[in-house]
C-alpha cells in the first residue's frame, strides 16, 4: 500500500494517524473523495453509507441550520466502519472540507471497532445541493450581520449543586465580568478556609486571554489578580495538588504548553520543568498526574469534535487510540473531570459556539448523562452556557455563560480577537 489516505487533506488525516501511534497497515485505504472510491477502499460517507458528496444528510443539515452532521467511513459493500458527528459550514463544499479533517480520527476508530451494515439511501440531487448552499449562505449572512453589530459578554456565576436529573440550573449569586474584558472558563478551588476562582480574562484591547485568580467571598469575587500572562492566548485553567505541590495547566495557541506551579493560591505561576508538557495542540485538556491520564481534544485536527486520551508513561504522554471519538456535541471539555462521581463536563460546540454544556461518563464517553442550555438557567437573558466547575467536596459550583450586547464596534472586537490566532505560529 502506497498511502493510507488519498485525496485533499490526506496530510491532516495521516498526521493524526501517526500522532496516535498507528504504524501498522490495516489492509485498506481511505479515499477522501467518496465519488472516486474503488472496491475495497473506505470512503467518507454519511451514517447511511452514502458518499458525502451525494448525501442528502448534508443538504438537510445545511437547510435546517443544525450545526451538526453525522459522518462515517464506509465501503462499497454497504458496511460502516466508524461514525462521528462534525460541524457544518456555510456551503456544501466547506462542510465536506471540514468533514475530511476528521478522516484520520475515523480511521483510528475503524481500526478498533467492527463494521456494521448500513441502510442504503438515495443520493441528493444537484439542485438540492445548490439549494442547501443558498439557504446556508443566508444563515451565514444573518450571523455575520449580527456579529458586526454585537459582541459577546461572557461572565461567571455560582450555582446550586446540580444533579444529572435536574431540568434547571439555579444561579445563586451575581454574574461577574466587566465592560472592557470578559471572564470565562472558571475553575473553583477550595483550600482550607479559602475559596478561589481561576478564570480566563480576555482583554478586548489585545484580544488575548490571561489567567486571573480571585477570592470567593459570600458568592462574590474579591481582589482579582493576574497569575499567568504571556505573548500567547491562554485559557481554560485547571489546578490540582500533586506530590504536595500546586500545579496548573491551561489551553494555549502556543505549541509548547507546560505544566505550571505556584506556592499559594493567588501567587504567580511559573513553569514546572520536572513534569512533562501537555501534548501539543491539545484543547481544553484535563491532566490527572496521580492517575497518569489526560483527556482533551485534538486541535491540530478539529479541536471541537475529536476526543483524545493520553496515558503518562515515565516522562511521556502516550496516546490511547482506542479512546478516540468524533462528536462535536460531546467531545470538547467544558470544565472538570470528576473521577469519583464518574462525570466529565463537556461543551456543545455545534452551531453557535458555547450553546450548551453537558456531562458524559468518564468511563464511557458515549454515555451522555445530562445537558443544559441557556434556557435552563434560572436567570433570563443569557444565550449560552459553556463551562461548569466544582470543588472536590462540592461546596462551590460555578458556570460561565454569554449574552449579546449591541455595539457599533462588534466587528472590531471580533477582528482583534481573531488577529493573534491568524498570526500565531504555534
Amino acid at each position: 500500500m502506497t498511502a493510507l489516505f488519498v485525496g485533499a487533506d490526506a496530510e491532516t488525516a495521516d498526521g493524526f494517524w501517526t500522532r496516535m501511534g498507528m504504524t501498522f497497515d490495516p489492509g485498506w485505504r481511505v479515499q477522501l473523495d467518496g465519488s472516486t472510491a474503488a472496491p475495497g477502499e473506505l470512503f467518507l460517507s454519511d451514517t447511511s453509507g452514502v458518499p458525502l458528496e451525494y448525501s442528502r444528510a448534508v443538504t438537510r443539515a445545511l437547510r435546517k441550520n443544525t450545526g451538526r452532521l453525522g459522518v462515517a467511513l464506509a465501503d462499497s459493500d454497504g458496511a460502516v466502519y466508524a461514525k462521528g458527528v462534525v460541524g457544518t459550514r456555510r456551503t456544501v463544499a466547506r462542510t465536506l472540507a471540514g468533514a475530511r479533517l476528521v478522516a484520520g480520527p475515523l480511521a483510528v476508530m475503524a481500526a478498533h471497532r467492527n463494521a456494521t451494515a448500513a441502510a442504503p439511501t438515495s443520493p441528493a440531487s444537484r439542485a438540492a445541493i445548490r439549494g442547501a448552499d443558498v439557504v446556508a449562505s443566508s444563515w451565514f449572512g444573518l450571523r455575520l450581520a449580527r456579529a458586526a453589530m454585537t459582541y459577546r459578554e461572557w461572565a461567571c456565576a455560582p450555582i446550586r449543586v446540580p444533579h444529572a436529573s435536574d431540568a434547571r440550573l439555579e444561579v445563586v449569586g451575581a454574574w461577574h465580568s466587566g465592560p472592557h474584558r470578559f471572564w470565562a472558563d472558571p475553575f473553583v478551588l477550595v483550600d482550607a478556609d479559602e475559596s478561589w476562582l481561576f478564570m480566563e480574562e480576555l482583554d478586548r484591547a489585545s484580544g488575548r486571554g490571561r489567567i486571573i485568580a480571585a477570592r470567593i467571598v459570600d458568592g462574590g469575587l474579591r481582589d482579582p489578580r493576574v497569575v499567568l500572562s504571556n505573548d500567547h492566548h491562554v485559557s481554560f485553567p485547571i489546578v490540582a495538588r500533586y506530590q504536595g505541590h500546586w500545579i496548573a495547566t491551561v489551553e494555549t495557541c502556543a505549541k509548547h504548553n507546560p505544566v505550571y506551579s505556584f506556592e499559594r493560591p493567588g501567587d504567580p505561576w511559573h513553569e514546572n520543568v520536572r513534569l512533562p508538557a501537555l501534548p501539543p495542540h491539545t484543547a481544553d485538556a484535563v491532566a490527572d498526574f496521580d492517575a497518569g491520564a489526560l483527556v482533551g481534544t485534538d486541535a491540530a485536527t478539529d479541536g471541537h469534535s475529536v476526543l483524545v486520551r493520553y496515558a503518562l508513561k515515565g516522562h511521556e504522554w502516550v496516546p490511547q487510540p482506542d479512546a478516540v471519538r468524533v462528536d462535536i456535541g460531546w467531545s470538547r471539555g467544558g470544565g472538570v473531570v470528576d473521577t469519583a462521581r464518574g462525570i466529565r463536563a463537556v461543551q456543545d460546540c455545534a452551531g453557535t459556539y458555547g450553546t450548551a454544556l453537558g456531562w458524559t461518563s468518564t468511563d464511557d464517553p458515549d454515555q451522555h448523562l445530562a445537558r443544559w442550555a441557556a434556557a435552563d438557567l434560572s436567570t433570563p437573558g443569557w444565550r449560552g452556557v459553556h463551562t461548569m466547575t466544582w470543588d472536590q467536596d462540592q461546596q462551590q459550583v460555578w458556570i460561565d455563560g454569554w449574552r449579546r450586547r449591541l455595539s457599533p464596534f462588534g466587528w472590531r472586537y471580533r477582528v482583534v480577537e481573531q488577529g493573534h490566532f491568524a498570526q500565531c505560529q504555534g
